[in-house]
């Protein structure tokens, strides 16, 4: 019997215009209904995520949150904190420095608000549209190392693919050995603390809620799923998902998140007592 589902958000509960199908509303309304611990997992910022989750089902402080990619793990109401790692300031001036050097567009975080380097024209405009897409307040700096002087759960780095993907290993240079870095869409580059992952982050969260974790499922789409599909007792892709994730997933799904991918791994894998396969 599966008593814990850590689900993904962006393409993996909402369609990729960021709508939320009924379909995987209900679905996961009802397995919460039943008792069932239903955790959103996600690279987005915690207050970003807390309001998704707080459209879908009641908030309680006996639920939980895994923000930043596994970086902080809290409470869905009070927003308490079971678990953070975080970017030191040093770390993130060294990258803003690459960044700033090499034009791309960077963010930090800090409560509900994310802080952004602008060195291009086009730099304004994606941060006015992440700010749209997370609900999130912003504020434009000149020295992101400077602006966090507490650090940082994460660093995102906006920008093409294919320019992405060469100054990744880069980043992962500059940190040391400190950071690891994944993309968690084709134009998001995550930056967090090494070892960190959703992963890690729900390992925890089961030890804590004591869960054992053959008896969680994990859902995603993206490349920054793929410790959390490995980590679960059932890892599950989304029929949309990343060629990479499906090789790793036990069980790919037959709909994407648009067509009520949620509600059919709840049928399949909570319908009753029995741990179908």
């Amino acid at each position: 019997m599966y008593r814990l589902l850590a689900t993904d958000i962006d393409d993996t509960i909402l369609a990729p215009d960021g709508s939320l199908p009924d379909e995987n509303r209900s679905a996961l309304r009802a397995l919460h209904q039943r008792g069932i611990a239903v955790v959103f997992s996600s690279g987005r910022a915690t207050a970003s995520l807390r309001r998704v989750a707080q459209g879908i089902v009641e908030p309680a402080d006996d639920e939980f949150l895994i923000s930043f990619n596994g970086a902080r793990v809290t409470s869905v109401l009070s927003g308490n904190v079971l678990s953070e790692q975080l970017i030191d300031p040093s770390t993130i001036g060294d990258i803003a420095s690459y960044t700033r050097a090499r034009q791309l567009l960077i963010h930090g975080y800090d409560g509900d608000t994310f802080f952004a380097e602008h060195t291009a024209p086009e730099h304004r405009t994606r941060s006015e549209q992440y700010a749209v897409d997370t609900g999130m307040e912003w504020m434009r700096v000149a020295d992101l190392g400077a602006a966090l002087p507490a650090g940082s759960a994460k660093l995102l780095v906006i920008g093409d693919h294919d320019e992405l993907s060469e100054h990744r290993q880069k980043l992962i240079e500059i940190g040391r050995g400190h950071l690891d870095v994944t993309f968690s869409k084709p134009t998001y580059l995550e930056v967090v603390p090494v070892g960190i992952s959703k992963g890690t982050a729900l390992e925890t969260l089961a030890g804590h809620l004591g869960i054992p974790i053959a008896e969680t499922v994990a859902v995603g789409d993206s490349l920054n799923d793929i410790e959390m599909i490995r980590a679960a007792g059932l890892g599950v892709a989304v029929a949309n998902a990343r060629e990479e994730l499906k090789a790793v997933a036990d069980v790919i799904l037959e709909r994407s998140a648009a067509a009520g991918a949620i509600q059919e791994l709840v049928e399949r894998f909570f319908s009753d007592s029995r741990r179908a396969m």
